[in-house]
């Protein structure tokens, strides 16, 4: 096949934009305009008509430099080869050096060198150029810059950015008579900076460029990160997402869950100094009530991870003996060690997981797609290449990963009839992937051996050689039968690589993308989606526009949320999105001439549409016009007074949400107002801070209030506090035998626990962009049950033992008498006995509570809760209760924490009932021990009977009468209350609970 090459609107725009702005914007100019008064004042037209900032005169000086901003996959190549033609044909310009950062980047523009070379020619009706590649062993080639011919040179920055650079020495014989670099310098070429962030953004950079003695420059990148030069345009990654130009981006993440089978360990992120000490977060799994789940535990060295996640799987890890910061790794007493992003532990199953993933989805499109003439390609990144490919004195084995996925390819290629349809169906596994990697040239003793690189070297080049040697073989789909697409090329449809392809490569036709990470691998999420941004082309070789089924999917080593947030803080980094409101945020937008009345702006939504039909009536003039730099320097400086952003004109989460509020947002539009800003601009610019900053909707929030002391020296008071304030313990009585025997054989018995397998869960989301941020939204999640084979030996009993506090034996003996009741019980223990552990502890602590319940002895310790500890304190209002005045002699507080609308129906009658004199509820501070935690009983009362006999009380309120229906952990804290205040000294205490009104009391 051959690829066609298509006329694109944005590639066109590109392309005017520099020739307009280097004519002065006259069509009939045939020389470059270089007066600096009068480029300067091109270049601001067209700043103007591209909605673009003027960055100030700077960058006329030493030569004129441009930025012009494309996406990566919107063809930035093309672009600038389409605008040398144009220099050429319009003005005559012969000599061009482009200048790239790396191999891999010249190895693609030296690609598209060869292929468009006559294409370009014909659509710009002009001779063709003549291009050669720069070699310091060659350097005879720069004769070609002597003359008018039109000549084009492709170089790294890293071949004259050096004193030592052989282009850069003196030479006494030969043409050159001097620096063979005079020889270019004498041409004044136009140079073209492709990737100028990486080219010469330091010094040494750019006094290389200049040693060029450059007409003028023009930087192409995606990611510009000097400002200073004019963008003469910009297609940047939003506008190339809604134009769909692009693919759209989907992600896939796996989230493995062995509930802790498996003691996994990834250290979230660089460790860093707090309170003077290093310290590292890891993910791990921690014991949350019955189950292990994956969080986040914060070490500090000598710290056990085992008793910080409270998980004994992580016991022979030891403490940790070092953090560090430079090399980001945690590393404990076993010698374990833990790297940034290291999936340590469920790594193969990850692995296998994604793969899989990776290869249905990949059959699925081909599927799809067959009939459409579009082959569809995987790109495989890896950690290392030994994975891939194992060099051994006999040649070239298949290393794991290879191995892994031919086991995969196979097993999904026929889990399906549907599949037989495809033309590779009986394409051999061997043919179908292939790695393209650095290589080591082969000698007399060893053959050639490939290397782990990071995309950057010389033996980079061999990767790059290998996969651009027949790029249109790639896109050609096999079909059987026809013996030109017989070929290694047209089979191949799995590329695996290190880093060799992670710039400068990018293939049309690639869908998915999964990256076997490791924390040295250095892949931005933008390198991994560029790879496969581009819109696939047919067997035809033409672009194929369709957004339902033009997606690249990405298999994340991480949740898709982060992958988002990610991308997203990529793109801020990059100056792609804007996370501030500086200055001239809104200098330029588009707002309404109509006079409106301020009165009327950012009310109410009923308000809203009132004033849209007012002003539909009395308007009759409306125009647009642009928001001018002072306006918007204006309402900048307000908002930044009004506390929306901070100094350094960002937007704080207070801010915006404080603009939640109707009334904030009116006094920032009044205050606008009032600085000479028309009302109905100021409401236009808010709205667009609301848009693009996703403002949160309104919410009730209510205030918080302090509650006061009314009186602590009450008679009633104290009468009741030396009553009840006296502090226990407990002790109990423990029958091993008949804890066994209920575990068996009583009710919720050992053989019911119900135990899950464990799972990968994955979830697909789809990435949208818009100005200021990248969201995702889920489009389906899959969950799969694992089998793992190679689980690490696990000593449940012992494990059980610690936990209950119950002796191995006994535990051995419950496992064996289930057995009997229930042949399947150790098979089920097996399939994931991490978790029958937490859940045979709750299963046991379940029966030991019901039997300590019935044998719990308190003694009263001789301490008192002292009353001092009673102080006024804050609560929400919607959780409070207000005494009535007639109360206020009652109690003592003026108001009552209530947790429901039950509640203060019984404080409400706490204080009408005549027979209690007293009552107050209890703090949280006042607890009584038992062996389920401690117990916080809810209300103290003292009442009186006949007017003489005091009755003290301590209650609890439920919604019911009947203990018997509240939950077992609730019934167990209750009993232990009971028993509490059958303790010698408590004679004259009554604890009744569950109460649910005054009625329930025996007055």
């Amino acid at each position: 096949m051959k690829i066609n090459y298509e006329k694109l609107d944005y590639q066109e725009n590109a392309v005017k934009a520099v020739i307009n702005t280097l004519s002065n914007h006259d069509e009939t100019a045939t020389k470059l305009i270089l007066n600096s008064d009068y480029l300067d004042n091109s270049v601001r037209e067209t700043l103007l008509n591209n909605g673009q900032k003027y960055p100030g005169s700077g960058y006329l000086n030493p030569f004129p430099q441009f930025n012009i901003e494309m996406e990566t996959g919107t063809g930035k190549t093309m672009v600038y080869l389409q605008t040398i033609m144009a220099l050429h044909k319009r003005f005559h310009e012969n000599k061009f050096i482009i200048v790239v950062p790396s191999r891999a980047i010249k190895a693609g523009v030296e690609d598209n060198l060869k292929k468009v070379q006559v294409y370009l020619s014909d659509i710009y009706n002009t001779d063709k150029y003549h291009y050669f590649v720069y070699d310091s062993k060659q350097i005879s080639q720069l004769q070609s810059f002597e003359g008018n011919s039109f000549e084009i040179m492709l170089t790294t920055i890293q071949a004259f950015n050096k004193n030592t650079n052989v282009i850069n020495q003196e030479y006494n014989e030969g043409f050159f008579g001097g620096k063979p670099l005079d020889q270019i310098r004498e041409a004044n070429p136009i140079v073209i900076i492709d990737e100028p962030q990486s080219v010469d953004s330091a010094k040494a950079g750019k006094k290389a460029i200049a040693s060029l003695n450059p007409k003028l420059a023009l930087r192409y990148s995606a990611t510009h990160k000097e400002k200073q030069y004019p963008m003469l345009y910009e297609y940047g990654p939003v506008q190339a997402y809604k134009d769909r130009m692009v693919k759209h981006i989907e992600t896939l993440g796996t989230e493995v869950n062995t509930n802790g089978n498996i003691p996994f360990i990834e250290l979230k992120e660089q460790p860093e100094f707090k309170n003077g000490r290093l310290q590292a977060k890891v993910l791990a799994y921690k014991q949350v009530k019955d189950d292990f789940l994956k969080r986040t535990v914060t070490l500090k060295k000598g710290d056990s991870l085992a008793e910080k996640a409270k998980n004994p799987r992580y016991e022979r890890l030891g403490k940790v003996t070092a953090i560090d910061s430079g090399n980001n790794f945690i590393e404990f007493e076993n010698g374990y060690h833990a790297e940034v992003g290291a999936l340590e532990g469920e790594n193969n199953i990850w692995v296998s997981a994604q793969m899989e993933a990776l290869v249905r989805d990949h059959l699925d499109r081909e599927l799809r797609m067959q009939d459409q003439g579009i082959k569809v390609l995987s790109l495989i990144f890896l950690d290392q290449v030994k994975n891939y490919r194992i060099y051994t004195k006999d040649g070239y084995e298949k290393g794991i990963y290879a191995q892994l996925f031919e086991r995969i390819y196979e097993k999904v290629l026929h889990s399906d009839p549907k599949y037989k349809k495809l033309n590779d169906y009986n394409v051999p596994v061997a043919e179908v992937h292939d790695g393209y990697f650095a290589q080591d040239r082969a000698t007399r003793n060893k053959p050639a051996m490939y290397r782990d690189t990071k995309g950057d070297t010389a033996k980079d080049e061999t990767a790059y050689d290998a996969i651009m040697d027949d790029k249109e073989g790639l896109l050609t789909k096999y079909i059987p039968g026809k013996p030109e697409t017989n070929t290694k090329a047209a089979k191949l449809r799995f590329i695996f690589s290190h880093s060799a392809l992670k710039e400068g490569w990018d293939n049309p036709n690639v869908f998915q993308i999964l990256t076997i990470a490791t924390p040295k691998n250095d892949l931005t999420r933008r390198q991994k989606i560029g790879r496969g941004l581009r819109i696939p082309v047919n067997q035809e070789g033409k672009r194929v526009y369709n957004e339902n089924q033009n997606i690249v999917t990405i298999y994340a080593n991480e949740t898709f949320e982060e992958f988002a947030a990610g991308l997203q803080n990529e793109y801020l980094e990059d100056g792609l999105l804007s996370n501030k409101i500086d200055e001239d945020f809104f200098t330029n937008m588009v707002v309404s001439k109509s006079v409106t009345n301020k009165e009327d702006v950012l009310t109410n939504k009923k308000e809203e549409k009132e004033t849209e039909n007012v002003n539909e009536e009395k308007s009759t003039t409306d125009e647009t016009r642009k928001v001018t730099h002072h306006e918007s320097v204006t309402f900048a400086n307000v908002l930044k007074q009004n506390n929306i952003i901070n100094n350094n004109s960002k937007p704080t989460a207070r801010g915006l949400n404080s603009l939640s509020n109707n009334t904030i947002k009116k006094k920032i539009v009044d205050q606008s107002v009032s600085e000479g800003i028309e009302a109905a601009t100021a409401s236009k610019m808010m709205s667009i801070v609301i848009d693009r900053f996703n403002v949160p909707k309104p919410r009730d929030r209510r205030d918080r209030t302090t509650v006061q002391l009314v009186d602590k020296n009450n008679s009633y008071f104290n009468a009741l506090w030396n009553k009840i304030s006296y502090k226990v313990r407990y002790h109990i009585k423990f029958n091993e035998d008949e804890l066994i025997n209920t575990i068996v054989n009583g009710n919720n018995p050992l053989k019911d626990i119900k135990i899950t397998r464990m799972t990968a869960v994955q979830t697909r989301a789809r990435v949208d962009l818009n100005t200021t941020n990248v969201k995702d939204r889920v489009i389906s999640q899959n969950t799969e049950h694992l089998t793992w084979n190679d689980m690490p030996i696990m000593d449940v009993t012992r494990q059980l033992a610690d936990k209950t506090g119950l002796t191995r034996k006994a535990i051995i003996k419950m496992i064996l008498l289930t057995k009997k009741k229930d042949s399947s019980f150790i098979k089920k223990i097996k399939m994931n006995p991490a978790l029958f552990v937490n859940r045979a502890y709750q299963r046991i602590r379940m029966h030991e509570q019901n039997l300590l319940s019935q044998s719990l002895v308190y003694i009263q310790t001789g301490e008192k809760w002292s009353k001092d500890l009673f102080k006024p304190f804050d609560a929400s209002d919607n959780t409070l209760w207000e005494v009535p005045e007639r109360g206020l002699k009652k109690t003592l507080f003026d108001k009552i924490p209530t947790q429901s609308q039950e509640e203060r129906k019984f404080a409400e009658s706490l204080v009408n009932e005549e027979k209690i004199k007293y009552f107050f509820k209890l703090p949280n501070w006042f607890k009584i021990p038992t062996p389920f935690g401690n117990y916080n009983p809810d209300w103290a009362i003292l009442a009186e009977t006949n007017g003489i006999e005091k009755l003290y009380f301590v209650i609890d309120t439920k919604t019911t009468e009947e203990k018997g229906t509240l939950r077992s952990g609730e019934q167990t804290k209750l009993n232990a209350g009971a028993q509490a205040y059958k303790a010698k000294g408590f004679e004259d205490v009554k604890f009744e609970a569950p109460i649910k009104v005054i009625g329930d009391l025996d007055l």
